[in-house]
């Protein structure tokens, strides 16, 4: 494929408008007015703006693949609206559909707890799986308890039992049917907004599900702990013909989630669970023997660590072990762990949007410790590599929210929340395209064209930070975009 007259994005500047050939996967040549080949494609780009292609690193795909058909709960405010939501839906639907699986309440939304007692009322002998929007937990109907094999309780599913039950979700009745159609919009829609990879992040045997999959775009499958013995190969290992699949990272949960009231923190933090200062989901001395399991394999390894004595852990394991990798969201960090995180070269996989949802939660809950999250400007003058995702169905799979997010950090009138962990469009892009900063000969044939280039700098001000109006406006232009093109290993993937 020749991409005709499009204009690459070189550091904080905008180049002359050139060809780039694409072949055999890879950049073949840039330069202007290239010859045509005969039989090559050919697409006028007009003077599109040409970007690397994007990345979501952390993505549960087959619970947004669900997501296509379950009920929306996000706008739940308490069990009695959710209530509500359930009793609407199944009065909307034919008795034989099967289990109902919704997704998004929060439980600090909550005043008062879920009970299996009240969804049974509403529920009957209708499975009814109610996911939070942190992923972490489900309130499950009695029906539901029964088919995935849980002892009953009249409380939610949280943590480690949740993380076992939902591999199996779609031993529900109705639930399998809905999951490939979904896998198939799911890749529609990323391509539409830039997406070239996915790393999926799923608790499942993700490497066995793809290889019975046609995959669009690229895909990195993780494995958890207890997949380790079946896994194909390190990761980088190409697990289809048209090597766009590849084996991903090992996955291992330290702690849990803000929402939850899970996430490990050295303070309390006015949750019940574990008294007060979260959950601890991995002993030290058996994650650090995960570590280098996961190191003999050859695979990379990506820790979910949210609170900060949780990521505290997760670097005295990597640094115990000598190795290195990913902490997932590293979402509350001390300066001492920020600065470790540097030294030890361990990559920070964030998710910018989730800043969005949890303001008001964080300044509530963590208090004096709220100007410990999504530090994303120390992490990036501490050396440290960031990656950005959603950690979807938590955000949408959309890199250029998760840039909007981390430009402004703001979702509504309020000025941006700590606005010292802001960072540049052009900072947003580079961490959101999988290490790659450039078009270059040689390089992976995945490129993005754009009508406009949305990633010029924000002004400061005096004392040092984005000037709030302008910041606002560079994150409005990042949520508009919408992408002309998409190539993935040089073949157009979408279009519009």
């Amino acid at each position: 494929m020749l991409l005709r007259d499009v204009r690459l994005r070189r550091a904080d500047a905008l180049a002359d408008p050139v060809d780039v050939r694409l072949a055999a996967g890879r950049i073949a040549a840039i330069g202007p007015r290239l010859t045509a080949l005969s039989g090559e494609e050919v697409h006028e780009a007009g003077g599109a703006i040409a970007i690397p292609g994007l990345w979501d690193q952390h993505v549960h795909i087959g619970q947004v693949a669900q997501g296509y058909s379950r009920l929306d709960t996000s706008g739940a405010r308490g069990a009695g609206d959710l209530l509500l939501a359930v009793s609407q839906a199944l009065a909307d639907r034919p008795a034989s559909a099967g289990a109902l699986v919704g997704f998004g309440h929060r439980l600090v939304d909550f005043a008062a707890a879920p009970t299996v007692t009240a969804l049974d009322a509403v529920a009957g002998e209708v499975p009814v799986v109610l996911i939070g929007g942190d992923a972490h937990h489900a309130w499950m109907s009695s029906a539901a308890l029964r088919g995935l094999g849980l002892p009953p309780r009249d409380g939610i599913v949280g943590e480690d039992e949740w993380f076992d039950a939902v591999a199996h979700l779609d031993d529900l009745p109705g639930v399998a049917a809905g999951l490939e159609a979904g896998v198939r919009m799911l890749q529609r829609d990323a391509l539409a907004r830039g997406v070239v990879g996915l790393v999926d992040m799923e608790w499942a045997e993700n490497w066995r599900l793809w290889t019975r999959r046609e995959a669009r775009l690229r895909v990195r499958t993780a494995t958890y702990p207890s997949g380790l013995g079946d896994v194909p190969g390190p990761s980088g290992t190409v697990l289809s013909a048209d090597g766009l699949v590849e084996m991903g990272p090992l996955k291992v949960i330290a702690d849990g989630a803000l929402g939850s009231g899970s996430a490990l923190c050295r303070h309390a933090y006015g949750t019940p669970a574990g008294g007060g200062h979260g959950v601890l989901s991995v002993e030290p001395a058996a994650l650090a023997e995960l570590l280098r399991r996961g190191r003999a394999l050859g695979l990379e390894t990506a820790v979910h660590a949210i609170g900060d004595a949780a990521v505290g852990i997760v670097l005295d394991a990597y640094a115990a072990t000598g190795t290195t990798g990913r902490i997932e969201h590293a979402q509350m960090l001390t300066d001492e762990d920020v600065a470790r995180l540097g030294a030890l070269g361990v990559v920070a996989s964030v998710q910018p949007a989730h800043l969005l949802d949890d303001r008001d939660a964080t300044s509530e809950l963590w208090g004096p410790w709220a100007h410990q999250a999504y530090r994303f400007r120390d992490l990036l003058a501490a050396h440290v590599r960031l990656v950005l995702g959603s950690d979807a169905p938590v955000a949408p799979v959309d890199p250029w929210l998760a840039m909007a997010a981390a430009v402004h950090r703001s979702a509504d009138e309020r000025p941006a929340w700590f606005p010292a962990q802001q960072l540049q469009p052009r900072e947003a892009l580079a961490a959101s395209t999988d290490g790659v900063d450039a078009l270059r000969v040689g390089g992976a044939a995945d490129v993005v064209l754009l009508e406009e280039d949305p990633f010029g700098d924000v002004p400061t001000g005096a004392d040092g930070l984005m000037v709030e109006s302008a910041a606002r406006e560079a994150a409005a232009r990042l949520r508009a975009v919408r992408p002309l093109a998409t190539v993935v290993a040089g073949r157009l993937a979408a279009a519009r």
